[in-house]
């Protein structure tokens, strides 16, 4: 016999051979389970225990807790669902509600400064004639600016000139390339390799934590900021 024809025989029976068992197993006799069975209940305390579980009272009032603050929650809870599934709330109150949420939301974005470019500070109307945010270091005479604003005793503006400030004094020796929109990290990382990152980023951390931490700042914090820029000034006239 060919071997080619001895391997298609092979091959069929092995495949006919499953449906073969599948059909004698099927021509068996059902044998049907007479073996008597012995129903288990639960004991009448454990039936108590859920009938009066929280969990399993869907349709019916469920009694509240023993617990006075639980109590008390679930009392809120219900006047507040109350109040919101009736029909002054879905006619008035929803929009009070959401007038105020709003409210807050833009009083902590005014808060964290990030609506600066929807209340920008107009020339002449505030310490200084340009706008926070949009300055150009090329343009502003500091000295004069940072003596007009520390009359005013607003040492948080005058932190941001002094950072300004020495911006200008890196791009004007060629250590770093400004930018109005770079980030404060960038420069930094143009300082990376010389000796006067870490200064920099001391003069950085503090004018951060003053003008995007809000922080507090009087003349004695100023005072020490102000040191800081001329020493660091001083560093960069000596190279």
């Amino acid at each position: 016999m060919p071997i080619r024809l001895l391997f298609w025989v092979l091959l069929l029976g092995l495949g006919f051979a499953p449906a073969a068992r599948g059909q004698a197993d099927s021509a068996a006799p059902l044998r049907l389970d007479r073996s008597a069975i012995t129903p288990r209940y639960p004991a009448a305390g454990q039936l108590e225990g859920f009938r009066n579980d929280r969990h399993y009272q869907y349709d019916r009032e469920v009694p509240p807790p023993d617990n006075p603050l639980l109590r008390w929650l679930d009392w809120l809870w219900r006047q507040l669902t109350g109040f919101l599934q009736g029909e002054s709330y879905r006619s008035f109150w929803q929009y009070v509600l959401m007038a105020a949420v709003a409210a807050m939301v833009l009083y902590f974005l005014y808060r964290a400064r990030a609506l600066d470019f929807l209340f920008q500070q107009r020339a002449g109307e505030g310490t200084l004639a340009y706008v926070v945010g949009q300055e150009n270091i090329h343009e502003i005479d500091f000295d004069e600016a940072l003596e007009r604003v520390l009359a005013q005793r607003d040492y948080r503006l005058a932190t941001r000139l002094l950072y300004l400030k020495t911006l200008k004094q890196l791009t004007d020796q060629e250590l770093i390339h400004w930018q109005p929109n770079r980030t404060n990290y960038s420069y930094l990382q143009e300082l990376a390799a010389t000796p006067l990152q870490p200064e920099f980023e001391r003069l950085t951390r503090r004018f951060e934590y003053v003008w995007y931490g809000d922080f507090r700042i009087g003349a004695e914090d100023f005072g020490e900021m102000r040191e800081w820029a001329h020493s660091f000034s001083q560093q960069l006239s000596r190279r």
